[in-house]
């Protein structure tokens, strides 16, 4: 078979499929976007979970135009912008208590790499070169380079690429609705304390997204979060929580750890960080972990050529003014329990829906071919769930688990019932037993 003469390699995605009936989106006001061919469709993906604001923000546009007649470039090796230091100083104040400092990067996993990195090398500051392990979840993700990809436990053809994983434990993931046969949550917790009880004096630091995006969202337990801060300050090892995907207001809250009062030591941000306007993500570091490396005189050789670029800060700080000036973690709350409730009464009214998960505007719908064992979805019959969804106008996201919503914030009471009617016809009818 002869290679198409389509010029763009997409990321994630079969061509031979998505060439099939390729999709180009051309504009987008609020939750919908359009196509090329005119089609309109709601987003409940909301771009790739990061269009926080909905499309068409003036106020971020705005912003963007007005630092390019000021600095449109400025990099933050050996200098300083003015967008970047507020920005730092804005989420500093922001962020869960302890977190105080910030790393700004061009990606979710370049925030990932970094934080890791970080924890490695504290490690060594405190004289203990041989804490090197890095513990993630086997159902995580967590980016597609540098160590993001080492602790994506999500299969994405590792060993393809040559990826080893030196000094990388991947745990079960606690997830209550795991098919029969899979670790229990309470299994998953017992292999984490066995990880500590065995070989503690060796990990550096345990990463987990507080609610798992990529694996089809999946609720973390209560138990789990405590006891995983509970370790790791019992042994020494730094806790990391990737917020790329829950924060910003997409849970409820500005960042999930509020829901828990989970303090990690480090905390990853990327997507809705400036509402998908501009490439930026960061990592917050605790003042402990920056005093040690600030009195050892160490210094981070690590960074991007665009981190902390003045137009995705100007975009990041407008971005942050329409989440309190519209109270968006607040209205994913509201619309949040709105959509929960409807896909709790269909889960409830349909077998083949194992059950769903999430929180705020960040919902997971879990699908079984049997529901005696909670077996998952085949992923073609997941991929045929997801276009007939399309074809009703609306986008939602393909995981391993079924599919996940993730819409704008500023979705209307209006658009949740409408994914909630087009999920309760399509899932009445086209998921096989």
């Amino acid at each position: 078979m002869s290679a198409p003469t389509y010029p763009l390699w997409h990321p994630m995605t079969s061509l031979p499929v998505y060439l099939e009936d390729p999709v180009t989106i051309v504009g987008g006001e609020g939750s919908t976007v359009v196509d090329d061919r005119g089609r309109r469709y709601l987003s409940a993906t909301g771009g790739l979970w990061n269009v926080a604001c909905g499309y068409g923000r003036p106020e971020i546009a705005a912003a963007i135009r007005a630092q390019l007649d000021e600095l449109a470039y400025g990099t933050l090796f050996r200098f300083g912008n003015e967008p970047a230091l507020r920005l730092a100083a804005r989420l500093a104040e922001r962020l869960p208590a302890g977190l105080d400092h910030v790393f700004l990067t061009s990606s979710g996993a370049a925030a990932v790499d970094t934080a890791l990195r970080i924890a490695r090398r504290t490690a060594r500051l405190r004289g203990e070169p041989d804490r090197t392990l890095i513990a993630s979840l086997k159902d995580g993700y967590h980016g597609t380079s540098g160590l993001a990809l080492e602790v994506t436990g999500e299969d994405l053809d590792h060993a393809e690429y040559g990826v080893e994983r030196r000094d990388i434990v991947l745990l079960p993931t606690p997830n209550v609705l795991a098919p029969v046969g899979e670790p229990t949550p309470d299994q998953a917790l017992a292999a984490l304390e066995e990880l500590f009880a065995t070989r503690g004096a060796q990990v550096a630091a345990v990463i987990f997204e507080p609610i798992l995006g990529s694996a089809g969202v999946v609720d973390l337990p209560d138990a789990y979060l405590r006891r995983a801060r509970e370790l790791t300050r019992e042994h020494g090892a730094l806790l990391v929580v990737d917020e790329v995907a829950t924060g910003f207001g997409r849970t409820g809250r500005l960042f999930a750890c509020e829901h828990w009062d989970l303090q990690p030591d480090l905390l990853t941000m990327s997507k809705q960080i400036n509402s998908g306007y501009l490439p930026l993500g960061a990592t917050a570091v605790s003042h402990e972990i920056f005093s040690l490396w600030w009195e050892q005189g160490a210094s981070l050789f690590h960074g991007e050529t665009q981190a902390g670029n003045p137009l995705a800060c100007a975009a990041a700080l407008a971005t942050l003014d329409v989440l309190d000036a519209d109270d968006l973690p607040g209205r994913a709350r509201v619309a949040g329990d709105r959509l929960r409730a409807r896909l709790d009464e269909i889960a409830a009214g349909t077998p083949t829906v194992a059950g769903v998960q999430g929180r705020g505007l960040m919902l997971g719908v879990h699908l079984t071919r049997d529901p005696a064992t909670r077996a998952r979805i085949l992923p073609e019959d997941m991929l045929g769930v997801v276009r007939l969804f399309a074809d009703e106008g609306i986008l939602v996201h393909p995981a391993p688990t079924g599919f996940g919503l993730f819409p704008p914030l500023v979705i209307t009471d209006e658009e949740c019932d409408r994914i909630a009617d087009v999920a309760e016809a399509v899932l009445g009818s086209a998921v096989p037993a």
